[in-house]
């Protein structure tokens, strides 16, 4: 069909319109692209030990320039609240990365309760119509769940199994045997045992091999009683002051000098992998039902983490001489920035990085063992804060039961202990096991004995938690229940006194089936 110039001449006007109307399309597509901005997390969920990296990015190369004479201005804040987060940081300067992206980092809160989070920009009310700011989530993991009323016998000792001569409750003498019938006597429903512990007898050998060969009979024998049975390893602390060959050490200040600790730095990758070697073929056995961690911590000093924590941790200010500093000037100015305590955002901001260091070797360990139930150790000073730990990083990282270790204080250092984990922790932040050991030392000679004992359990089954008791509790160790400093009682009256409280916390209410 002919089209007539007529027709011809309205369809190259129809064309030329729709062109035109294309290109003003375009370009106010492009214009308004080019205007927007964007707020936002690296990543929608976040976990208790992580570091929140925001980044504000756009086109605009005026907007950019801008702001590289007044950088822009970041807060987070969760429904109408401005939150402040470790170290005292509230605001955050971010920094040029390049054109048209700009980058803050924010640290999670101490135990921040779970729910939406979002990124604000300051003092810039122009760009709000152009600004996007999208929420991110912080979480917690759901541990593995304990069983109520779970009641737990340590033994933290290498002495030899196989020559073991062990006292039974009956009077009779047998063998190691005789430790599970002491743990069964207490009222205990598992058996954990430390088998990972450096340095061997050899020269550079790494682990303690003395039971070694025995743990898998142990575990048999755990099974056939109806004992769980666990096996652990100590991560950073070594019991020698020998330096094994291939490890960085942690590093403490003396006299103004680094001096090596007999602790392995938090630092050593070859020592998260030995630790994952050592339990593996123990989270393959099905006989073995928990696998543990112990002195997940910088034990001795850490200083030789100076240069990480600075270039890591949001807000903290180093001298203007930093970088004319030798790394000896560098440990010594953080150790004394951390003993003077003058500037607490300082001491907190090292607490939180240290307890996040090793909630992320906790991370990893957990992702070479598999499915296994974990559990870990935690000092419970500060709420494990002083040392480097936290239970919420620690349960997010993978651990399932955190043993806090209630000893080795007198009745007012316990009370103020007990009443600050109960501000802290509600039972469905993390899963803890309150302890306490077999030592008449330890309970400061009292003339109670092991009465004072029961009194502290007691008080730990109810009170750890500021919503509800404890769901079980663990007793360390059998070693010392069997030859430790028990006074006049004997292993008799502390054991007596151990089956009371598992009885006591077994007896327990659970809160979430009252409701």
């Amino acid at each position: 069909m002919r089209l007539t110039p007529t027709v011809r001449s309205g369809l190259v006007l129809l064309a030329s319109v729709m062109l035109l109307y294309a290109a003003v399309f375009s370009l106010w597509t492009w214009r308004g692209k080019s205007r927007a901005l964007r707020l936002a997390a690296s990543k929608a969920e976040h976990l208790h030990y992580d570091i929140v990296e925001l980044s504000l990015t756009f086109a605009d190369a005026s907007l950019d320039e801008s702001f590289q004479a007044a950088p822009p201005r970041f807060v987070v804040t969760r429904g109408t609240e401005t939150l402040t987060t470790i170290a005292g940081i509230r605001e955050m300067t971010a920094r040029r990365i390049a054109p048209g992206l700009w980058t803050a980092r924010w640290p999670v809160p101490w135990n921040a309760p779970p729910g939406e989070y979002r990124p604000a920009l300051l003092g810039r009310p122009d760009l709000d119509e152009r600004l996007a700011s999208a929420p991110f989530r912080i979480s917690r993991r759901t541990p593995k769940p304990m069983p109520k009323g779970f009641v737990v016998a340590t033994l933290e000792s290498v002495m030899p199994l196989s020559s073991m001569k062990v006292k039974g409750p009956d009077g009779s003498m047998t063998d190691w045997r005789g430790l599970l019938d002491w743990a069964k006597y207490v009222g205990a429903d598992a058996f954990w045992m430390l088998g990972g512990q450096t340095p061997g007898l050899g020269k550079d050998e790494i682990w303690m091999k003395t039971n070694l060969e025995l743990i898998p009979k142990v575990a048999e024998e755990c099974k056939k009683r109806g004992l769980q049975f666990g096996v652990y390893a100590m991560f950073s602390l070594t019991m020698s002051k020998a330096v094994l060959s291939g490890y960085e050490y942690g590093l403490e200040i003396k006299d103004g000098q680094p001096v090596v600790t007999r602790a392995i730095s938090l630092r050593d990758n070859k020592r998260l992998s030995d630790v994952a070697a050592f339990l593996k073929p123990y989270a393959d056995d099905p006989n073995v039902d928990w696998v543990g961690l112990d002195y997940i911590r910088n034990a001795l000093g850490g200083y030789e983490l100076v240069d990480d924590f600075v270039a890591e941790m949001p807000g903290v200010t180093v001298p203007s001489e930093w970088r004319r500093l030798t790394r000896n000037e560098r440990m010594v100015w953080l150790a004394r920035k951390k003993i003077m305590r003058r500037d607490m955002h300082f001491v907190e901001a090292w607490e939180w990085w240290r307890a996040r260091r090793a909630a992320l070797i906790v991370k990893e360990i957990k992702a070479r063992l598999g499915g296994k139930a974990l559990w870990a150790f935690t000092l419970t000073w500060e709420k494990g804060w002083h040392h480097g730990q936290d239970p919420v990083m620690m349960n997010d990282a993978g651990v399932d039961i955190d043993a806090l270790m209630f000893y080795e204080a007198d009745k007012p250092q316990y009370g103020a202990m007990m009443k600050s984990w109960n501000e802290y922790v509600k039972r469905g932040d993390v899963q803890v096991l309150p302890g306490d050991i077999f030592d008449w030392g330890l309970h400061q000679k009292d003339a109670a004995g092991p009465g004072e004992f029961g009194r502290r359990m007691k008080s730990a089954i109810t009170g750890v938690y500021g919503d509800g008791p404890a769901r079980g509790v663990f007793y360390h160790d059998v070693a010392r229940l069997l030859w430790g400093r028990l006074g006049t009682w004997g292993t008799r009256g502390w054991a007596d006194e151990a089956a009371k409280i598992s009885r006591f916390v077994k007896s327990q209410p659970d809160p979430e089936k009252t409701r």
